[in-house]
């Protein structure tokens, strides 16, 4: 299992940067984690948007999945030119009807609705949502395959929530939204500090940094290395390898999950 980082500004892209996008890469499937604002002129130097399995949106912020819309025309406008390819699996929150309507045209997505506890199947993919504290309904993933299992934590404050995606994951790809004694969205982001604290207490193996802004990247990693020594800060461009270090099987979550195989 492999990770390509696309995006990881915070809240709005920087100069040549881009908000949050991950490629994860396991078992032969490639499955795109968010598609942010800025992130798919970063994706398309890299990869083939109709070549993806699966797309999966944390939650509806727009440095989250502004991109979506141009994934959307770009692959309709394909289409439109000819070639053809498979709807690409998008698992997504329940989408106001503009944005359904939007993204529902022309057979270039297959909409799956998420929700608290959810789980899919992507042929030996695996992956479970849920619910984080946000400002809007968002949710952490867990994604297992290849005897590895990696998390993710969306945008989300402290909660209940946030323990349960990092549970016994190998690695773990969170947010760190800001760092020292600035605590302004302490209720709905976290701190690096906090993502530290949450990976070390799982017995995470491996701890990337996300949702970082740029000019704060050195305090970032600073305090995030208080708690967890080889935290790491993620860089556009750049591809981590998830080991598996943990001997623990990953069990299910939720005993009343909802299975849907893809």
């Amino acid at each position: 299992m492999r990770i390509t980082v696309f995006g990881n500004n915070a809240t709005c892209p920087e100069a040549d940067g881009a908000c949050a996008s991950y490629l994860v890469e396991a078992a032969g499937k490639k499955l795109l984690l968010d598609m942010g604002s800025g992130s798919i002129a970063k994706i398309r130097q890299e990869l083939d948007l109709a070549r993806l399995d699966l797309i999966v949106i944390s939650h509806l912020h727009f440095d989250h999945f502004g991109d979506l819309f141009c994934a959307k025309y770009h692959l309709e406008t394909r289409k439109a030119y000819g070639e053809k390819f498979p709807p690409i699996p998008l698992l997504i929150p329940k989408l106001p009807q503009w944005a359904k309507a939007e993204l529902s045209g022309n057979d270039v997505f297959e909409i799956h609705p998420i929700s608290d506890g959810d789980a899919f199947e992507l042929e030996n993919v695996h992956l479970e949502f849920v619910e984080m504290v946000h400002l809007i309904e968002s949710y952490g993933i867990r994604i297992t395959a290849e005897g590895k299992t990696l998390a993710y934590s969306g945008d989300t404050g402290i909660c209940e929530g946030l323990r349960t995606v990092a549970a016994g994951a190998d690695a773990f790809l969170c947010e760190a939204t800001f760092c020292g004694e600035n605590r302004a969205e302490e209720k709905h982001h976290l701190s690096a500090g906090t993502a530290a604290k949450i990976a070390a207490d799982a017995g995470i193996q491996q701890l990337f940094l996300t949702h970082y802004h740029s000019d704060q990247s050195e305090n970032v990693l600073e305090e995030a290395q208080c708690f967890f020594a080889d935290a790491k800060l993620t860089h556009i461009g750049q591809t981590f390898l998830i080991n598996s270090d943990n001997s623990q099987q990953h069990a299910g979550l939720h005993e009343n999950q909802q299975g849907i195989m893809l």
